[in-house]
């Protein structure tokens, strides 16, 4: 069946994490706070702004500083409606000096990162749960118990064993049956050295070796999904290097994390970009070549 996997996203930062953004947003908040500035602003015709001169019928004289359309209706903010929108704008000013801060945009941007996560984290863990109702693993400790029901019950068979083999012991002589061992699903789980539940168990300390052609074909494929791996460019070189020295040492055996690393030189010398290979790169990679059949997971003896 299906398993997830892990995986890490790096998102690149669009405009609504830009300053502009939060910067705009803080200012509109702390601006609609105060009724002051929630007014329409008096820049038409109205009594207000005719009484302060700002706008004259006619579009002609030297008190109209706007300019005049075709029907002769004066266009545009006279002297004294400069002065009042000027004389707001100093008061939005030091308002927005003293609240937005800063400190204030910081916070900001912490609770949209937060939102952001929330509403993430909804769907994220929907689908986690849904897994894992499907697929119910039993805890260690249910394990264990299943195992000494197992055991208990193979000694009850062995005692009404002896004790009919003793009565009948005058006809027949007794013969010992062998005892089988209970088969658990995790005996079976530490047997599987390719695939999507071996890959699951790969570590930085985990050994690992060339498949064999019949372990790399035990691995099914989705349909119209092909075999390979897909890299980034700075790293193409030295994973694959990785890869092909394994493959030419196929009864040999290398631990991720402290092996892998030394095969990553060619013969020319170049290590193909290791320096952008990380110790997160190489399980990540392994992973990915056990559960493709590349690679196969050594268990332990």
């Amino acid at each position: 069946g299906r398993c997830p996997s892990f995986h890490v996203t790096v998102a690149i930062a669009t405009h609504d994490w830009c300053l502009a953004t939060v910067f705009s947003e803080s200012v509109r908040e702390v601006l609609k706070g105060v009724d002051e500035f929630r007014m329409a602003l008096p820049i038409g015709p109205c009594e207000e702004y005719e009484k302060s001169g700002t706008r004259r019928s006619g579009g002609s004289g030297d008190d109209n500083v706007g300019s005049s359309d075709g029907d002769g209706v004066g266009v545009g903010v006279g002297v004294g409606g400069r002065a009042f929108l000027e004389e707001q704008m100093e008061r939005a000013f030091a308002l927005l000096r003293e609240r937005v801060t800063g400190a204030s945009l910081e916070q900001r941007l912490r609770w949209k990162y937060s939102v952001h996560n929330a509403r993430a984290d909804v769907c994220r863990r929907a689908v986690v749960e849904d897994y894992a109702a499907a697929n119910p693993r039993p805890s260690k400790k249910r394990k264990m118990l299943a195992t000494n029901e197992c055991a208990d019950e193979a000694d009850d068979d062995d005692d009404d064993d002896e004790e009919s083999a003793n009565a009948d012991a005058s006809s027949e002589p007794p013969q010992s049956q062998p005892q089988s061992q209970p088969h658990t699903e995790d005996d079976e789980a530490d047997s599987i050295v390719v695939g999507p539940k071996a890959a699951s168990k790969v570590r930085l300390e985990t050994l690992v070796r060339a498949s064999t052609p019949s372990e790399r074909e035990s691995v099914a494929m989705e349909e119209g999904k092909l075999r390979g791996l897909t890299v980034r460019e700075e790293t193409h070189g030295a994973l694959m290097s990785i890869l092909a020295g394994i493959k030419n040492h196929p009864g040999r055996s290398f631990v991720v994390g402290s092996d892998l690393r030394g095969l990553a030189k060619n013969d020319e010398g170049d290590d193909g970009g290791l320096d952008f290979v990380c110790d997160f790169t190489l399980l990540s990679f392994a992973r990915c070549c056990v559960e493709l059949g590349a690679l196969a997971m050594v268990c332990d003896s």
